[in-house]
């Protein structure tokens, strides 16, 4: 007998997500009302989907994580498997309501909320088991989120293989030959530079009229004269009385404060 499962929702959200955005993703997966979603959002655990094949609780947790909730998934013991038709009368629960129409055949997987900002990440069996992975080619991606295949139209560059060992660029030219040095020596250490011979007579000035003054000779005589004062013409310009106001009126400072009294001060000796 194939392992059965019980699929159960405690009010856990994914990494991301936000309670409003998820509550309101349910309700339109399990087509809900607000006195069911506060059952589901009530903290403690709520039967979702009873007795199904691993598939179907695959399918479950797919599309209750794309809407942002945690799902349980448990291994259905054999008390939780109970035929479908064992009492037609009794009333189902909301939880076993909520399975009844998320298991029709008309359930659409909710999109993605748009606050969601980093991938979900896989959630722990709280069981121990009864979780594995998809066969081999499962597919595991809605169909909108399916990238089309890129299909590359790459054209070689015409491309020519030569013979292993053969250079690949023209050989450097030969270098030329050094220079001859024969004829260039080395000067002893200390030997004062230049000490080539020069083709030009040396200079042979007349020094008999130059002589040496005395010692303490005043050479005063031999400094360049001063030059002439100029010559102003000061025709226009005279002197002002003693006490006359050389500033304008506006330019002069104004002692309007009075002095202050003195009378009552006196020295000490």
């Amino acid at each position: 007998m194939d392992a059965r499962y019980n699929v159960y929702f405690a009010g856990q959200l994914l990494p991301g997500y936000e309670q409003a955005s998820v509550r309101s993703q349910l309700g339109r997966l399990f087509k809900a009302d607000d006195s069911t979603l506060d059952k589901l959002f009530s903290g403690k655990a709520q039967l979702v989907k009873r007795d199904c094949d691993k598939a179907t609780a695959l399918k479950y947790k797919q599309a209750m994580e794309q809407a942002g909730a945690l799902p349980v998934i448990k291994s259905a013991t054999p008390r939780d498997i109970e035929p479908a038709s064992a009492d037609p009368g009794k009333p189902m629960t909301r939880a076993e309501r909520i399975a009844a129409l998320a298991a029709a055949p008309d359930m659409a997987y909710a999109q993605k909320p748009e606050v969601k900002t980093t991938p979900p990440a896989p959630p722990e069996d709280p069981a121990g088991g009864g979780i594995g992975l998809a066969p081999a080619g499962t597919a595991v991606l809605l169909p909108n989120e399916r990238q089309a295949p890129v299909s590359a139209a790459t054209q070689p560059p015409d491309l020519e293989i030569f013979a292993s060992g053969q250079r690949l660029s023209e050989p450097a030219p030969t270098p030329p030959p050094p220079p001859d040095t024969s004829h260039l020596s080395a000067s002893e250490a200390g030997t004062p530079l230049p000490n080539l011979a020069s083709e030009r007579a040396p200079l042979s000035p007349d020094t008999s009229a130059i002589a040496l003054s005395p010692d303490g000779t005043d050479l005063s005589d031999c400094a360049a004269p001063l030059p002439s004062p100029p010559v102003l013409d000061l025709s226009g310009i005279e002197l002002a009385p003693a006490g006359a106001d050389v500033l304008e009126p506006r330019y002069r400072t104004k002692h309007d404060t009075p002095m202050p009294a003195t009378d009552h001060l006196t020295l000490e000796n």
